[in-house]
């Protein structure tokens, strides 16, 4: 087992955890830690983030959790969402390494403007969303899902607006990206594209994903409020983020 693997699989760990203390952020975590570290290639990451966020999402909505989600809005968001993920894989798959160089780059600056927006964290709305919001949103999630597996901010940002209970936002959230990367796995192998590496990493760092959700639940949760956790997450991701910007333009 390399040291680029053991590290993974602690970025992995530490994903997990921030994903079930607030909803959203595996990804992101994956995909900016590992790639402001070079731990693997941004495509290859990418695929693990999107393989390991089905367990991530199943564990998190054990326990009748999934209950708890807007079931209406979901379905105007999937009805967008899903279709721009083939798209976004599609580009993802064609690039030159010029263009994935770019692409670090675009990850880089997503990172930066999401975490930056997080931590402004905007007040609550006085009533919910129209349904033509979601679907917005929708589109821009699901690019960013087929690109990057992080289908996270566009969505995040907009159910944190929502005037609901933190429970329904983080059912909504995990339901939403239990979907997404169910088809965004499911697109990747058909594609053929996926390599015996990545389906390793993959299968190592479910059981991990399990015991951080596991142990985050009944433990880690009870010992920071979750708006610190994500301020934590965040001041770390606009830290990764600026590296990747860096790594591109240098």
């Amino acid at each position: 087992m390399t040291v680029s693997l053991v590290v993974l699989l602690f970025v992995i760990a530490f994903g997990a955890y921030i994903q079930t203390a607030t909803g959203f952020g595996f990804g992101l975590v994956v995909l900016g830690i590992g790639g402001a570290f070079g731990l693997l290639p941004i495509a290859d990451l990418a695929f693990i983030a999107s393989a390991l966020s089905i367990v991530n999402s199943i564990s998190g909505l054990y326990g009748n959790v999934w209950r708890q989600a807007q079931f209406r809005q979901m379905f105007v968001f999937l009805a967008v969402a899903l279709p721009m993920v083939a798209v976004g894989l599609y580009w993802l798959e064609h690039m030159g390494q010029y263009a994935l160089n770019l692409l670090q780059g675009l990850l880089g600056c997503v990172m930066i403007l999401v975490c930056l927006s997080s931590l402004l964290r905007p007040d609550p709305q006085a009533a919910l969303s129209p349904s033509w919001h979601f679907g917005v949103s929708g589109a821009f999630a699901g690019m960013l899902s087929g690109l990057f597996s992080t289908a996270g901010p566009p969505i995040s940002y907009l159910m944190y607006r929502q005037p609901v209970e933190l429970i329904v936002i983080r059912a909504t959230l995990l339901s939403v990206f239990l979907v997404l990367a169910g088809f965004r796995t499911s697109a990747s192998l058909v594609s053929g594209l996926v390599t015996d590496d990545m389906i390793m990493v993959s299968v190592v760092g479910a059981p991990i994903v399990l015991l951080g959700t596991m142990l985050s639940r009944r433990y880690l949760l009870s010992l920071l409020p979750a708006t610190i956790v994500k301020r934590i997450a965040m001041i770390m991701l606009l830290i990764s983020g600026g590296i990747l910007l860096l790594k591109a333009l240098y």
